[in-house]
């Protein structure tokens, strides 16, 4: 790194409180004197340093003794320095967790600051680096949306992120980088970790090792099976059948529910296993079938859905890999089925519309009613489900469609009505009477349209105000954890 007086105002540099995170020791030595002989104040501080120079090391950066402190593996985390306003970036990384322990540093808030202004030095070194993980990581948008975002200034994200036009363009470019290469880099990879013809990887270990993450393996007509079979183990060759099935993996890969995921795995991994009798069993298997399997003249039952995956072994071997990776990345801990009717649905898990139309037996293996609206009533339970899309900005929404739905807290949720509900209208009195009536309201919610649903559970009528369409205020029968408040105050704020 060079610093002349022509590249930085040494005026402005002198008010800044920076980190500069660095490789090594020596690494950090040397930036230190090259800003100091620049004319701005720094000083190395890790693990070796001197015990006074560590301890007064952010005292003398409050106060603007000194403008930086360069260091390597002290301060990614576990110290609270709120009045840092500037960070360097002077170390490669692939962990997106590293990154972020690096950029929360300069997050924390502080009188009279601002913002914080991040140097990525690094982002450049390599051709292959992930913005993805990173970016994904910052603002909780699948690689998939962030494209757009980038272009676009992060309009939906709860952080101020800006970025110049060169920067933006690099950026870009780095997502589609990121998402080409397919199945022969992913076998270049796989062969450089265990050689052509070595032993067998586990899933877990590839993705841990290369810092892939699963839904770049199962992608549209990409599998694990496939993977190994192009970089030349011996995996027997994909028939027509299988390789329609590969294209039906991503849409398992939002579950996140225990429960489901051992009965998954347990069914494709021993394929003398019986098929469970019990209802909870043969619709969960029914919900698998109808993910996987959507088209309207398709109908199953629990033993022919466990029939036609054990048909294709190279399939059962890569879902029973995959519900073992879902099942170790489970966030939350089970919460039981919900609500009291048997339904295999638990609150604060993932779920495809489909799913959920069969959970509740809406769908079952003799019928498959079309259903599109945010709004399913089942008479006979005296239950409705409300379907929430938080992100209305795509052009599949009409004006009248576009309803305003958001988290008031973790125990208040703000909901609009269809757009021609009025308070004395026969589903605005099922809302306001709900304790009369006993219906029940049941809240599932997405981010956006190409996401899955999550079940957050029973609503209670609190207030409303309007009509055409109602704004109604529910109470939330089980709080909203936190990490969904954050994810939804990204897409309000």
């Amino acid at each position: 790194l060079v610093i002349t007086q022509t590249t930085l105002r040494i005026g402005n540099v002198r008010a800044m409180r920076a980190l500069g995170f660095c490789v090594s020791v020596a690494h950090a030595e040397f930036m230190a004197r090259k800003f100091s002989a620049a004319g701005i104040p720094a000083i190395a501080v890790h693990g070796e340093s001197d015990e006074i120079v560590r301890s007064g090391a952010p005292a003398k950066l409050q106060r603007r003794e000194v403008n930086v402190l360069f260091t390597c593996d002290l301060y990614n985390e576990g110290v609270d320095l709120p009045f840092v306003d500037t960070l360097l970036l002077l170390r490669p990384t692939s962990s997106a967790t590293l990154f972020m322990q690096q950029l929360g540093r300069g997050l924390r808030l502080d009188e009279k600051k601002e913002s914080c202004l991040v140097l990525d030095f690094i982002g450049q070194h390599r051709e292959d680096f992930r913005f993805d993980k990173v970016l994904s990581s910052m603002t909780g948008l699948s690689r998939g949306a962030l494209r757009n975002a980038v272009m676009q200034g992060f309009p939906q994200a709860a952080l101020g992120v800006t970025s110049a036009p060169v920067v933006r363009g690099q950026i870009v470019s780095s997502l589609q980088r990121a998402l080409r290469g397919g199945i022969t880099r992913l076998a270049e990879e796989l062969r450089a970790l265990v050689g052509v013809g070595g032993d067998t990887i586990r899933l877990v270990d590839f993705l841990r090792e290369t810092g892939r993450d699963r839904d770049e393996i199962f992608t549209e007509g990409v599998s694990w099976s496939a993977v190994k079979r192009a970089a030349g183990f011996p995996v027997p060759p994909a028939t027509v059948e299988e390789e329609r099935l590969v294209r039906k993996l991503p849409q398992v890969l939002h579950i996140d529910e225990p429960a489901r995921l051992a009965l998954y795995r347990d069914l494709v991994s021993d394929m003398t296993a019986p098929v469970p009798r019990d209802p909870v069993s043969q619709r969960r298997l029914l919900m698998l079938a109808y993910q996987m399997f959507h088209e309207r003249t398709e109908r199953f039952t629990a033993e022919t859905i466990v029939s036609k995956l054990r048909g294709h072994p190279a399939i059962c071997n890569d879902l029973s890999e995959l519900f073992e990776l879902l099942n170790q990345e489970v966030a939350i801990a089970t919460t039981g089925l919900g609500p009291d009717l048997g339904w295999p649905l638990a609150v604060h898990r993932r779920y495809g519309r489909r799913e959920i139309l069969t959970a509740v037996g809406y769908w079952t293996d003799g019928k498959k009613p079309d259903s599109r609206e945010g709004i399913v009533r089942l008479d006979e339970f005296r239950t409705e489900l409300l379907f929430v899309t938080l992100d209305k900005s795509e052009k599949r929404f009409s004006s009248t469609t576009s309803y305003r739905d958001y988290a008031i807290s973790a125990d208040l949720f703000h909901w609009q009505s269809q757009s021609l509900a009025t308070p004395d209208s026969q589903s605005g009195r099922r809302y306001r009477e709900q304790s009369e009536s006993g219906w029940r309201f049941l809240l599932f919610v997405r981010p956006s349209v190409g996401d899955v649903y999550t079940y957050l559970g029973g609503v209670r009528y609190v207030s409303h105000v309007g009509s055409r369409p109602m704004n109604i205020t529910w109470r939330m029968e089980t709080p909203i954890p936190g990490m969904f408040l954050a994810e939804y105050a990204r897409l309000t704020a």
